[in-house]
């Protein structure tokens, strides 16, 4: 091969190739020619594949934003599952006591008033096609955050289902829950007062004793005439304790000329209890006492024959009987 300059001028360059030499040049450059057209039809053949598998990333990215959003959505019903309970609780220690009755399944009409079915107790937890399947494949054989060679884009598909239905229900748990709360509050406000007014009651005897005169007319033992006792008397060794038959806060705790050393108390809603004839007064007024708690002792002060306790009992500001709520 001679390199001549184009004017004539300059010096002339020669190369000389053997046959040998470029044989080889010839075979690799065919080599090579080969290998960049393996590549084009391995690119070619891949190029669909590749594409399956940046669609498969995105919706893998779409389902694991999903899932994000399931899990917040789970902290949420765990929250609101945690307030029930102690609906629950609070309304267990209600329905735990002697004075209210328990609460039992709610009937057809009170599930109806409450806005329909609360929780269905033979539904199972379900994907799209069972508890443990998609689409008739088990669930544990699918890869959903993988790239293995037997996943496709369609893989995704029945996980994507099962999230959306899953997230579907946990909007409508969500749902229920909020439209639940306010009447559980409501029904534990309501229940928690019902104890409380039934607690206002006498639930113990003031005193350990016999009862020697009811309420209503009798002839006084004083005066002797008809005359209206507005209590009932118990008899009793003088220095018996006496207890609060409720409790309240102490309203008065001090002589009264014909009731003698006296103990008012104030259970609410309306409702008082009286002890007189004390022989000693253990509290003072604005004290708040306990049913059963000792606040004065058995004596004969005031208008009086001798050592007992005369108890009253007012509700609404009206005399009434203490032995239609003494406990029998």
């Amino acid at each position: 091969m001679l390199v001549v300059p184009e004017d004539g001028r300059g010096p002339v360059r020669q190369w000389t190739l053997a046959r040998r030499r470029l044989r080889r040049l010839i075979g690799w450059g065919g080599l090579g020619l080969g290998v960049v057209a393996a590549l084009g039809v391995m690119v070619l053949a891949t190029w669909p594949r590749i594409g399956a598998y940046d669609t498969l990333l995105d919706e893998n990215l779409a389902l694991r934003a999903r899932l994000n959003g399931i899990e917040q959505k789970l902290v949420e019903a765990d929250a609101a599952l945690h307030r029930i309970r102690l609906y629950d609780a609070q309304l267990q220690l209600v329905g735990d006591s002697p004075i209210l009755p328990g609460f039992g399944p709610l009937e057809d009409d009170e599930v109806e008033a409450l806005g329909g079915e609360l929780f269905a107790e033979d539904t199972p937890w379900e994907g799209p096609e069972g508890p443990d399947e998609l689409d008739g494949e088990p669930m544990e054989e699918l890869d959903p955050f993988g790239f293995s060679d037997e996943l496709d884009p369609s893989a995704l598909r029945p996980a994507e289902a099962w999230a959306s239905r899953l997230d579907e229900r946990l909007d409508d748990f969500l749902g229920l829950a909020e439209q639940v709360e306010p009447r559980l509050n409501l029904l534990t406000l309501e229940a928690g007062d019902m104890f409380s007014y039934q607690a206002a009651f006498p639930s113990v005897w003031p005193v350990d004793g016999r009862l020697t005169s009811g309420f209503g007319w009798r002839r006084s033992p004083i005066s002797r005439r008809q005359k209206m006792h507005s209590g009932v008397d118990i008899s009793a060794l003088r220095g018996t304790p006496v207890r609060a038959a409720a409790s309240g806060t102490i309203l008065m705790a001090r002589y009264n000329s014909g009731y003698g050393r006296m103990v008012t108390i104030d259970h609410g809603y309306g409702i008082v209890s009286r002890y007189a004839h004390n022989s000693r007064l253990m509290v003072r007024e604005g004290d708040w006492v306990e049913a059963g708690e000792m606040i004065a002792t058995v004596g004969s002060t005031g208008q009086s024959t001798g050592p007992h306790l005369h108890f009253e009992m007012q509700v609404d500001g009206r005399f009434v009987d203490p032995m239609d709520y003494l406990p029998q």
